[in-house]
């Protein structure tokens, strides 16, 4: 019961202090700055992005320079006012569409991008200007929409959006106008080579705060609908981009099969080359000949398929040791070998050196069996060398 209660109330010293620490040092929610893609605040376009998401799977952010944009064609660029492009991006991005590749800019003062040429409204609607005084990068949630039109949303009417843009479209020969006010071109998509570049003058119809109200979504949907092979969002000039190292320039599948077959082998060698056994060595095992020994040469000659040669060289250091401690001729048999053996070993030694004199075939083939059997006679052929070099008998005197 001791024992139980003093377990009690560890646990419950343990549930107190990290009731207390999630008390004291609750995390705040971090503000990040508007029109990014994994932003869930009202002015970020997360909840765009994962709409795009369940019907286009491969989405996913951009965080190198335009020069790096991948190779291949129909993939969509989503790009939402950006900061600091410089004249090399464009010209890569503009090679990039011409390659059969999409654009979408979002941009209240595009400044004449990609030959899209803009001018000035004359009059701003009342309820956009109301909008636009210090609160651009919220999504003008004070404002009012106003009516539009979308000529890809045929018999559609009653449509409204949010057009707080101080600039309109002029749509130049064969652009292709996707939403307007009363002044002027909202929307408006023109040919690049292969490819297409859409500019949008309110990237507030995308943010998490506005997507869903007034007609945004039916406006934006299409221009999104269309299968493409890859829909990356621009995060390189929201300050998010990252410079291209050794483990960007290799996808990610590989990286991680590199890095288990590196561990894997790491492992392999650490098995390897670890000895186990204890750290005192007796020292026979060291003076002339030791186990180790007997297996490095074991091994050796098991590979080059010399077992039978390794065992026949066992058999004649024997007969020569017999010879010189006791002085068997070289035509003894196995048998007198034994009987001599008996008088100064114990049986079961005299009947190994018996067997180890006999030239035995090893089983047939260089299977486990054969592997086994050869290993075996090895170690008793090294005994039995060691037991005649050092003239040992059963009761420890000299056997010459």
């Amino acid at each position: 019961m001791k024992i139980n209660k003093r377990y009690a109330a560890l646990l419950a010293c343990a549930v107190l202090f990290i009731c207390i620490g999630l008390l004291v040092s609750q995390p705040s929610v971090k503000d990040r700055p508007p029109w990014l893609s994994f932003s869930a605040d009202t002015d970020g376009l997360k909840g765009w992005r994962e709409l795009v998401e369940s019907r286009q799977p491969r989405t996913s952010e951009w965080k190198l320079r335009w020069e790096r944009l991948p190779e291949g064609s129909g993939q969509l660029l989503v790009v939402a006012e950006p900061l600091g492009v410089g004249p090399e991006e464009w010209q890569a991005l503009e090679s990039w569409m011409n390659a059969g590749n999409h654009l979408i800019l979002l941009d209240r003062k595009p400044d004449g991008l990609f030959g899209f040429d803009t001018s000035d409204i004359v009059e701003p609607d009342s309820s956009a200007a109301a909008g636009t005084g210090g609160n651009s990068g919220t999504g003008g949630s004070e404002a009012a929409p106003v009516p539009v039109e979308a000529p890809l949303l045929e018999g559609r009417s009653g449509l409204a959006a949010l057009a707080l843009s101080p600039v309109r479209i002029v749509p130049g020969p064969g652009d292709e106008v996707l939403v307007s006010d009363k002044q002027g071109v909202l929307a408006s998509r023109m040919k690049v080579g292969g490819g297409s570049a859409t500019l949008v003058l309110e990237p507030e119809w995308l943010q998490n705060g506005e997507a869903l109200k007034a007609s945004h979504l039916d406006l934006m949907w299409p221009l999104f609908a269309e299968e493409r092979t890859a829909v990356l969002f621009d995060e390189t000039h929201h300050g998010y981009g990252v410079k291209p190292g050794l483990f960007a320039l290799y996808p990610a599948w590989l990286l991680l099969a590199s890095i288990q077959l590196a561990s894997a082998l790491a492992l392999w060698l650490w098995l390897k080359g670890k000895r186990f056994g204890p750290v005192h060595v007796p020292r026979e095992w060291t003076v002339r000949r030791g186990d180790e020994t007997v297996r490095a040469l074991a091994v050796w000659y098991r590979r080059g398929g010399l077992m039978e040669d390794a065992l026949g060289h066992g058999r004649r250091r024997l007969r020569q040791l017999l010879a010189q401690r006791w002085g068997l001729g070289p035509d003894t048999s196995p048998a007198q070998a034994a009987a001599a053996a008996r008088s100064r070993w114990s049986a079961e030694d005299a009947q190994r050196l018996e067997r180890a004199l006999q030239p035995l075939p090893l089983p047939s083939g260089r299977g486990k069996a054969a592997r086994q059997e050869f290993m075996r006679r090895s170690r008793d052929n090294a005994e039995l060398t060691a037991m005649l070099e050092s003239g040992r008998q059963p009761g420890g005197g000299d056997g010459q």
